[in-house]
């Protein structure tokens, strides 16, 4: 392992590993349904989220699954070192997503598994790095919604509904304010999720208000 600290991450990271990569192995969105031809870069992406600072992280509730669970990416192993990281061990699809709310804009990233439904989302927060949100859709090829519209009011009260009934089922989304630790060896990258060391007034009222409008528990 390199000596070398990554500023962003606070872990080992290999010299120029990211910079030196291919550009036929840069990730893009998959559109198609599994098995096709397009692939997501996860040892890209993890790169990407460890740079991002303080974001929303929303997840359902996985229980007691096992951990740490792998993803194999072109380039090695990825381990998911968090029961919180359960979407990203099933996610087939990224998509970034943008509306006016009554709050104001907000920009997401959603998490699409293989039955197409959303299985996270990762906000952007006033403490996120944006430049890192930026080069992380530019570099795994995620693409915005053209246009930001006003999230309809029907929409949140069936998401609302949504969310009630599934937690009937025993099925709970939680909200976190996370960042993403990331060690690298060779051939193998592991994806952490931890709180983050500092966080503004603003983005804890933000965050907060996000899941207050997605219905969901925000943890501390």
């Amino acid at each position: 392992m390199s000596d070398r600290q990554d500023e962003a991450t606070g872990y080992a990271r290999a010299p120029n590993e990211a910079e030196s990569a291919s550009a036929a192995h840069r990730c893009v969105r998959a559109a198609s349904p599994p098995g096709g031809d397009a692939a997501i870069d996860w040892y890209r992406l993890a790169g990407r989220l460890a740079r991002l600072g303080p974001a929303l992280w929303l997840h359902r509730d996985v229980g007691d699954a096992a951990f740490p669970r792998a993803r194999l990416a072109q380039r090695g192993v990825l381990l998911l070192d968090h029961p919180a990281l359960t979407a990203l061990s099933s996610c087939v699809a990224l998509h970034a997503r943008a509306a006016i709310g009554s709050h104001g804009p907000r920009e997401w990233l959603e998490l699409i598994d293989a039955r197409g439904t959303c299985s996270a989302r990762l906000c952007l927060l006033p403490d996120t790095d944006y430049l890192a949100w930026d080069a992380m859709l530019a570099e795994c090829a995620i693409a915005r919604a053209r246009v930001p519209v006003p999230v309809p009011e029907p929409w949140r009260a069936h998401a609302a509904f949504m969310r009630c009934a599934l937690r009937r089922k025993g099925i709970t989304w939680h909200a976190q304010v996370v960042r993403f630790p990331l060690l690298q060896l060779p051939c193998l990258r592991v994806l952490g999720l931890r709180a983050p060391v500092e966080l503004s007034v603003l983005g804890g009222q933000v965050a907060a208000t996000i899941a207050r409008d997605e219905n969901v528990t925000l943890r501390g």
